[in-house]
């Protein structure tokens, strides 16, 4: 097995968090950035909002990756990555 996935909830987060996790007693750092981006219903179709989500996503800092996807509220959409570690 090489990945656990817990899901949680982190109240109050703006835009970074970090987590210290202890595995089989070894500490191990992560960091999660949340990104807001535009999703306007009101500029563009569905399809069109997804390609314009996918090409952000796809140019967005490489040193982080994609890790979730949330739901669009108030014209924005919240995109969580994850730091690579290595």
């Amino acid at each position: 097995m090489n990945n656990i996935r817990v899901q949680f909830t982190i109240p109050n987060v703006d835009k970074m968090a970090n987590l210290e996790v202890n595995i089989n007693g070894e500490k191990r750092k992560m960091k999660f950035r949340i990104v807001n981006f535009d999703w306007n219903s009101e500029t563009g179709s569905s399809e069109e909002l997804i390609n314009v989500l996918r090409e952000q996503i796809k140019n967005y800092d490489s040193e982080w990756e994609l890790y979730h996807i949330g739901t669009p509220q108030n014209d924005q959409i919240p995109v969580t990555f994850r730091f690579h570690n290595g």
